[in-house]
């Protein structure tokens, strides 16, 4: 039942208002299992989903909130090289999310993407070793995050990584 429930989100073209509607109606927990327990097929029609579902910022920043993040950082992170097509929605999927914090600013409880200072490294170094597409979805991303609220803090961070980078390419 969640495999086709999962390839039905994958496809379809949905208003807003159907994303809001999904995922009001708790589609974000069984995407997040097969993200977490499928297998490469699997994972790729349940983050294509999930693609599909973060386009809507309400929807992103719940995603975030209920712990997509690690899981769809933990696919890009996997070198899976024969499926390519993996990466690049993983990494549409977190420009969608980074694209999502930046409309939080009268939110209470702010909501950021990259908890850890390795995980702003890791995505970071990305940019070198991925193909093009996604190499564009993780500068979209960096560039939506120094646009957040938590701006400042991610500037601070990505100086800091690229200081770090640059001393380790004049090694």
């Amino acid at each position: 039942m969640k495999t086709i429930m999962a390839s039905t989100l994958a496809e379809l073209e949905l208003t807003d208002h159907n994303k809001a509607s999904l995922f009001e109606g708790g589609a974000l927990g069984p995407l997040l299992h097969l993200v977490s327990c499928g297998d490469i097929p699997m994972k790729e029609v349940a983050v294509k989903a999930l693609q599909n579902l973060s386009s809507l910022p309400e929807n992103g920043l719940q995603m975030i909130k209920e712990g997509a993040v690690q899981p769809l950082l933990g696919l890009l992170f996997q070198h899976i090289s024969s499926f390519s097509s993996l990466r690049e929605q993983v990494a549409t999927t977190i420009m969608h999310l980074a694209v999502s914090t930046v409309s939080q600013e009268s939110s209470p409880t702010l909501v950021s993407l990259l908890e850890s200072d390795d995980d702003i490294f890791k995505l970071f170094s990305l940019i070198n070793l991925a193909g093009p597409d996604v190499q564009q979805n993780i500068l979209l991303a960096f560039h939506a995050l120094c646009q957040s609220p938590s701006a400042s803090n991610i500037k601070a961070k990505l100086t800091e990584v690229h200081k770090k980078f640059c001393l380790c390419v004049q090694f």
